[in-house]
């Protein structure tokens, strides 16, 4: 009997924590075995600033999903979010001078790349290699065996503060788990909502959180630029809060339920003041002038970064966004008149099991995790009783 293939998802957002219990199939698909989402304190634009808390509200999250699965899996696989986070594009070369190409070829190219991104501070987290070069002539496949003189490969090497990567890890241990494979969120998102067209032809990927956005650009099957963003959804809800004289939660559900970009109204809505008792009546307009400020503001700055990429007509697969921001009425809209490229919202696909739970713009980025983590070949570990976890997790917090 085959052994089982099973990892744990955790992605650690500004505003939520989720997480996933998944399972590879035999048909490519991934399989849903548990998931949980949970509002998470402690965690400012991707970054930690109370691990208690924050662990708190990732051992929730997990709590559920694994009790909803019924297993135990060793390998975690966890999200890496925040401006800190810095992809590199770099290339390296070896000669090899008539000889075949060697394992140990492939392994110097890597060390180099590392060597050449990795400043002071930072650690790599990612490096996704493109095609190789054969004395300046393109090989999609393995150059191990062929002969040639030099030996180069271009890639995106994406590192993180090694003090921000030391709190996440400590918050996940905190709330009982180890064996942490790092991955960013973006590139997690990108293999939960893009299609291998999508890869090919060339597609901007953005990842609009609470705290942040992730800009991830594909060409040719691979990522070839990563940037982040630190304005997201949240600063929607603090304008709000703040033009309006309401309390936070009330400008959360305000921007979910009424807000919308580029659609004129009349409506009003009625709402209580900071103190519970007064309640006063604010024009539909006056909401969608503030989240249009805010928005166009985070536009200006994706723009910023997406001026950095060299392309005639912009991406042939155009935008897509996930991230549960993006999910703000008439956004989509908005992006794809002021840019001219088509724009989608990106949902996870080539799901099974507890699928019709995790189809959400939402999920897509702990989808993708599960999704990179069983591709990496973890998830082999020893399936162990529900019980044996939530003791450890009272060991912990007891």
């Amino acid at each position: 009997m085959p052994r089982r293939q099973i990892v744990l998802a955790v992605d650690v957002g500004s505003t939520k924590a989720a997480a996933l219990v998944a399972e590879a199939r035999p048909d490519a698909d991934l399989s849903v075995l548990g998931i949980s989402a949970t509002p998470i304190m402690g965690v400012r634009r991707g970054l930690v600033v109370d691990a208690e808390r924050a662990a708190q509200s990732v051992r929730d999250a997990v709590n559920r999903a694994v009790s909803m699965a019924g297993v135990e899996p060793v390998d975690v696989v966890a999200s890496v979010n925040g401006d800190h986070l810095q992809g590199m594009e770099s290339r390296a070369a070896v000669e090899v001078r008539g000889r075949s190409v060697h394992e140990s070829d492939l392994d110097a190219l890597t060390s180099r790349l590392v060597r050449a991104s990795q400043a002071t501070g930072q650690e790599v987290v990612r490096l996704i290699r493109g095609a190789y070069q054969l004395d300046g002539l393109m090989s999609r496949g393995s150059p191990v065996g062929l002969s040639v003189q030099e030996l180069s490969v271009d890639a995106l090497v994406v590192t993180a503060q090694v003090q921000v990567l030391r709190n996440l890890r400590r918050t996940l241990q905190m709330a009982g788990m180890s064996h942490i494979h790092w991955v960013p969120a973006g590139l997690a998102a990108s293999m939960a909502a893009l299609s291998e067209d999508e890869q090919q032809l060339g597609v901007v990927l953005l990842d609009v959180g609470g705290g942040t956005t992730q800009v991830v650009v594909w060409r040719q099957g691979v990522p070839r630029h990563l940037a982040v963003i630190p304005v997201g959804g949240e600063l929607v809800t603090s304008d709000l809060a703040q033009g309006l004289g309401i309390v936070a939660a009330q400008a959360e559900r305000l921007k979910v339920e009424r807000a919308r970009l580029g659609e004129d109204s009349n409506g009003m809505v009625e709402l209580k003041s900071v103190n519970g008792q007064a309640v006063k009546l604010v024009q539909e307009t006056e909401i969608g002038e503030i989240v249009s400020a805010r928005m166009d503001e985070w536009m200006v700055l994706v723009e910023g970064r997406l001026a950095e990429i060299a392309w005639s007509k912009g991406p042939p697969g155009g935008v897509v966004m996930v991230g549960g921001s993006s999910l703000l009425r008439g956004l989509s809209h908005r992006i794809e008149r002021a840019w001219g490229w088509p724009v989608r919202l990106g949902a996870p696909t080539g799901l099974a099991g507890l699928s019709d739970l995790a189809k959400s713009p939402g999920y897509a980025v702990v989808v993708g995790l599960a999704r990179v983590g069983l591709q990496d070949g973890l998830g082999f570990g020893r399936e162990t009783l529900w019980s044996r976890l939530t003791q450890a997790w009272f060991r912990t917090w007891g």
